[in-house]
């Protein structure tokens, strides 16, 4: 007697069937984002040179060293942040770094077979008790040791950003790198299992994974001026975060699509879109660039409403302080765009 069997189709298998082959339209997206500003820092030149010689320094793997010089984030920061002040842009460039070769771990980790995640998970809490250390936030007396070679590269940004910022701000960035990490193991499982996240739970991870909270925690830093703390609880505020993150992840999604299917990475935006509406490629793009629009102009009247909030409450360095933040944001979108 022959026995019959019947695999069962993934979702992956059918949304990789679905595209192959297909002609990706991507439209511009300059449209979507001409109401903001796309500047460059007048800083650019000497933050490249800066970084550049110690990049020479610090970094002495050869293949990191050259990823680092590829990627040119004194770029990404000068288009991010073109008002920032030179030290200002120094410090999140080696965040940026950090992140960025972090990420690098994040990947490796993911292909790893999941009878070692709780070497994984050890490495992320190892991190966060280094970062937490290195943002003055620890009871310890003694440095933790970093559980990877380059973590090291944070404390490069933490001491800046830890001699100019209250303990307030220091702790609404560690809350955010927290969410960062916890939300890099959810998506490492769906990696490693090969599934695919319904829109929900991409969202409810990769808001977290795309770590844009963590930059908009260091936005006040970064515009120079400070931000009342009620502020921090009002639904503005909470929504121009929301925005912006939402902004990027989807810009990003739209622009590494090709790159992401090259690599059989389907953990984005348009495959987990056309697996829960049915729709055809090029439908489910133009209804992502719809998203963008609207995400903008969400954004733009919280940036207003805020603007108003602030000066109403604190006068006219209220409203300046609060413009330069709210033009952080906007910075950062058009920012993201040209550099990705």
């Amino acid at each position: 007697m022959s026995v019959m069997t019947h695999t069962q189709e993934t979702p992956v298998a059918r949304i990789a069937a679905l595209i192959h082959g297909q002609s990706l339209r991507l439209p511009s997206l300059q449209p979507v984002l001409s109401n903001w500003p796309t500047l460059l820092s007048p800083h650019y030149a000497e933050l490249k040179k800066k970084v550049g010689m110690k990049i020479d320094e610090w970094i002495s793997d050869e293949r990191v060293r050259r990823k680092a010089q590829i990627i040119d984030l004194p770029l990404f920061s000068s288009i991010w942040y073109p008002h920032a002040t030179l030290d200002r842009l120094e410090m999140i460039t080696w965040y940026s770094m950090w992140i960025f070769l972090w990420d690098d771990v994040i990947e490796d980790s993911a292909t790893l077979a999941s009878g070692i995640t709780d070497k994984v998970s050890w490495i992320h809490h190892q991190a966060l008790k280094y970062m937490e250390y290195h943002l003055g936030l620890s009871s310890s007396l003694e440095e933790p040791v970093p559980p990877t070679k380059y973590c090291t590269l944070f404390r490069y940004a933490a001491e800046p950003f830890r001699k100019a910022s209250s303990l307030l701000q220091r702790i609404r960035f560690y809350e955010e790198l927290k969410v960062y990490m916890d939300g890099c193991e959810v998506e490492q499982e769906f990696v490693r299992a090969g599934e695919l996240p319904s829109w929900r739970e991409y969202w409810s991870h990769r808001l977290g994974t795309s770590s844009v909270h963590t930059y908009s925690a260091l936005g006040e830093y970064m515009s120079g001026g400070n931000i009342p703390p009620e502020m921090f609880d009002t639904p503005e505020l909470k929504e121009l975060w929301v925005g912006i993150n939402r902004h990027i992840v989807t810009v990003n999604d739209l622009i590494s699509f090709k790159k992401e299917v090259d690599k059989s990475s389907f953990h984005s935006l348009v495959p987990i879109v056309m697996n829960e509406t049915g729709a055809n490629l090029d439908t489910v793009v133009d209804s992502l660039v719809d998203t963008l629009r609207n995400i903008g102009d969400s954004m733009n009247r919280a940036g207003d409403r805020l603007i108003a909030l602030a000066e109403n409450s604190h006068g006219a360095q209220g409203r300046q302080n609060m413009e330069q933040y709210v033009l952080c944001f906007q910075t950062s979108a058009t920012g993201n765009y040209w550099w990705s």
